[in-house]
């Protein structure tokens, strides 16, 4: 009784109190740092990660628990008081540095009392990634959980694993990595405290008033740059929405100036010095940019929306986009943010550009790949033509095999000089790939998760979507799963310039490339023997 009604004489005082009294969020966060291993021995720079975020955090507004060189019992133990500590806050964050292993489809984080001489031994010693982040899950709560794995990992070779793979995919969880899937991070030289990766993320994620998503597209370009471009850091997003860690910062009121005091008397005093003129106010901030437009390429949405069948609000809806769902840029429309899209059933429509965000961690595809047929139809004044099959990239979408073609002999045309150009920007492209095989900087191999590979030139463009990872842009070599490959000239991410695209039954187009496919002159030479030059847009033939 006596609860109640102290509860209800709070209550009051609070709704008489106004919002400056509300309560503020209550957040909680976890640090663990495992350096001392009994079968390991010391592992380097984990002391220095746990205390950059433990300080990082308790800046933020985060009640945090510090556990250092934990076992198994005792780390579970943390973890499970942890969740029960979140289950009565708005927001959790864990970070974790130490050992971590990847075997198969299995992810573990390793105790300090691990000692695994085999893959069956980690059920038993290690913890299961998987399952640490069902439990938070469960905890029906917002967390991000942040993973900054040890460089070195002797453990690693007992059990015949590597670097950790993808995690769990859970509702309501941020889960942040220091590097991508199955790619191990890289060792940084000279290192005083923190790893370039936790130091970047400490740094970051205190900014007042910016996105964790901004923060983490900074921290990614921070590491690309300290690694030369051989780490990237990667997230998974199941959280909805913009997350901000620190609210932006609010300039108090000024309080009112006092009116002037009356006129004294006159007196044979020499008159005062007049006062200083009152500063003049403050500018209003600029108007917010409106969203910049995004190139061809894969993104997801970033918040729920609609796919309408004209590129106008209020126009009629063609599908719905929850956050999270996978769409294909196929061209942007002039003047304005708005862009031309096709979901994963096939539907096409168009949203702005700030539904909108690029996969962090992961490259879009080049248009070619993506399943429309051989090649992508990019923006154009007519509708761009239906494959005759949804399946993948095959040469059905081909133009028509010719006998002959009046530009197709030898002679100076527009057609064969472009496929001689395409020919210089081929061996190029393999030169690129061969650099990037052999680690050079400002090469780079990449798989993608459905096979393709990438290997040629890249850079770091920052703005935009790109998140800091690498962009393909120069010479490269892209083989698609299905057999098919390109060789050429790279723009912005996606097959620009000159190039030779070689399809499954050994025919090709050698020319010119612009946002994903044939656009401008080019020969396509059939596997029969036969050709077609002239000016193309994808698989039509602009100048019959």
């Amino acid at each position: 009784m006596w609860r109640r009604l102290f509860a209800g004489i709070a209550g009051a005082l609070l709704l008489a109190a106004g919002p400056a009294l509300a309560a503020p969020e209550k957040r909680v966060a976890l640090v663990l740092g495992n350096a001392r291993y009994a079968a390991a021995g010391e592992v380097a720079g984990v002391g220095g990660n746990a205390a950059a975020m433990e300080a990082a955090l308790r800046k933020a507004g985060f009640a945090v628990t510090r556990g250092d060189n934990l076992g198994r019992a005792a780390l579970e133990s943390a973890l499970e008081r942890f969740r029960d500590s979140l289950a009565g806050a708005d927001l959790g964050f864990v970070y974790y540095s130490g050992l971590a292993v990847g075997v198969g489809e299995r992810e573990y984080l390793l105790p300090v009392d691990a000692a695994p001489a085999m893959e069956g031994d980690l059920s038993r010693e290690a913890l299961d990634l998987d399952g640490v982040l069902g439990d938070l899950r469960a905890a029906g709560r917002k967390a991000v959980v942040a993973l900054d794995p040890a460089v070195d990992n002797p453990l690693a070779d007992r059990v015949g694993g590597g670097a950790l793979g993808a995690p769990l995919e859970a509702d309501g969880l941020f889960v942040i990595y220091a590097h991508r899937p199955g790619v191990p991070p890289v060792a940084a030289t000279g290192r005083k405290g923190a790893d370039p990766f936790t130091a970047a993320l400490a740094r970051e994620i205190v900014k007042p008033g910016v996105p964790l998503r901004d923060a983490l597209a900074e921290v990614a370009r921070s590491v690309a740059t300290r690694s030369g471009g051989r780490q990237l850091p990667w997230l998974q997003d199941r959280l909805g929405g913009d997350l901000v860690l620190v609210p932006a910062v609010v300039a108090a009121a000024k309080p009112p100036v006092k009116a002037p005091a009356k006129e004294p008397p006159a007196t044979d005093a020499p008159p005062a010095p007049p006062a200083a003129p009152p500063a003049a106010p403050p500018a209003a901030p600029p108007p917010a940019a409106a969203p910049a437009s995004l190139p061809p390429g894969r993104y997801e949405a970033v918040r729920s929306g609609m796919m309408f069948e004209r590129p106008a609000v209020g126009a009629r809806g063609v599908a719905p986009l929850a956050a999270g769902d996978a769409v294909t840029v196929i061209g942007a429309v002039p003047q304005g943010s708005w862009l031309r899209v096709r979901d994963s059933a096939g539907r096409t429509g168009y949203v702005t550009a700030g539904t909108l965000s690029e996969r962090w961690g992961e490259p879009p595809p080049p248009v070619a790949a993506l399943p429309r047929g051989a090649i992508e139809s990019g923006p154009s004044a007519e509708p761009p033509p239906e494959p005759s099959s949804g399946a993948g990239p095959s040469v059905a979408a081909l133009p028509p095999s010719g006998a002959s073609d009046p530009q197709g002999g030898p002679g100076d045309s527009p057609a064969m000089a472009a496929e001689q150009r395409a020919m210089r920007a081929l061996g190029s492209a393999r030169t690129a790939a061969e650099r990037a095989r052999a680690g050079r900087d400002g090469y780079w191999t990449h798989q993608f998760p459905n096979g393709d590979r990438y290997e040629g030139e890249w850079s770091r463009q920052g703005g935009g979507g790109d998140f800091g990872r690498p962009t393909r842009q120069g010479f490269g070599v892209y083989r698609f799963t299905n057999g098919q490959f390109y060789e050429g000239e790279w723009a912005r991410d996606v097959m620009s310039g000159y190039g030779i695209m070689t399809f499954l039954d050994g025919s090709r187009f050698a020319g010119r490339f612009r946002d994903g496919q044939p656009d401008g002159p080019g020969v396509f030479r059939y596997g029969d023997g036969s050709q077609s030059a002239g000016l193309w847009r994808g698989p039509v033939k602009l100048d019959e």
